[in-house]
């Protein structure tokens, strides 16, 4: 089966701890509630896309042991679909991620660790998968070992879509280069271009490798984006929601984009309903399960019209 989208980058098994409000260093918090979810920058934006009717497929590390099987059953549950055989060794874990949710902000905190992660596995299934696909979806942990296949799927005319947060180091900024959908978050645009004008910097993306199309986020404060050939960078407002959990709205915000470029969207189209996803998600609990289905998402669309 030929999929819409493909990834190969982070997915855990958050677990969700929300507490009334934030303790200050060295203070106590009462637990609230605790619960697990699917998580992770690719694995999300998977999930996002797969509940919009993209077809996706996810190659990134899945061993044989409790946690890897959980969010198999998980990605699975929500029509992502796996490897037929996994090549990675039985001990090999997605990312282990604990976020502590703010019950009155609906803001989180998360602490992550990826050291019982191993690298992506490029073997034939994932390489002609990949290769298959009419959009590679990755984000900026083992960037660098992915290289070989970021050439091989620009040869094929695939454009890779990327949720890049820092460059910490210099395989990883390589491997940002081969991005030609780079969505990316106001403060790391800041950093990276130098510049605190976000039009400005966003023109600057999308001249520095030729790339299709350059959006950058900035919460609240909405989207900036521009595509090749134009020098105008247009703005999309957010969405107003109450809010109930920030968790994950990036990542639906990518994987809604996601799907509408293998649906054939135009860029402003793309970014709306993307933002519209990303504000349908944050007035639930969890980055996978508050994701909106492709009707809740057209309902919201035609009611913000």
């Amino acid at each position: 089966m030929n999929y819409d989208i493909v990834g190969f980058g982070v997915a855990t098994l958050d677990v969700i701890a929300e507490v009334e409000v934030f303790p200050s260093l060295g203070g106590k918090a009462k637990i609230l509630s605790r619960e697990l979810h699917g998580g992770g920058l690719t694995a999300t934006a998977l999930v996002a896309a797969s509940k919009l009717s993209a077809s996706c497929w996810y190659g990134g590390a899945l061993g044989v042991n409790d946690v890897s099987n959980q969010v198999r059953k998980i990605l699975t549950s929500y029509g992502v679909a796996l490897p037929t055989v996994s090549p990675y060794p039985a001990t090999a874990e997605p990312f282990a991620a604990t976020v502590y949710l703010e019950k009155d902000t609906g803001e989180r905190t998360i602490l992550w660790s990826e050291s019982l992660t191993p690298p992506p596995i490029l073997n034939q299934e994932a390489t002609e998968t990949a290769l298959a696909a009419k959009c590679l979806f990755v984000d900026q942990f083992f960037a660098e070992t992915l290289i070989p296949l970021y050439r091989q799927v620009r040869k094929h005319g695939i454009p890779i879509v990327g949720d890049f947060e820092s460059l910490s180091s210099p395989g990883t900024a390589d491997a940002f280069a081969f991005v030609d959908h780079p969505i990316l978050p106001a403060a790391f645009v800041r950093k990276y271009i130098g510049h605190e004008n976000i039009p400005i910097a966003v023109l600057k993306l999308l001249n520095e490798h030729n790339r299709s199309a350059v959006v950058v986020t900035d919460g609240d404060s909405g989207a900036w984006f521009a595509e090749r050939g134009s020098d105008t960078v247009q703005h999309q407002p957010a969405f107003s929601v109450t809010v109930c959990d920030t968790n994950g709205c990036g990542d639906v915000f990518h994987g809604a984009y996601a799907a509408a470029l293998t649906f054939g969207m135009s860029l402003s189209d793309r970014v709306r309903f993307a933002s519209a996803a990303a504000a349908l998600k944050a007035t639930r609990k969890g980055g996978q399960t508050g994701a909106p289905t492709c009707d809740e998402l057209k309902r919201f669309l035609a009611d913000h019209s």
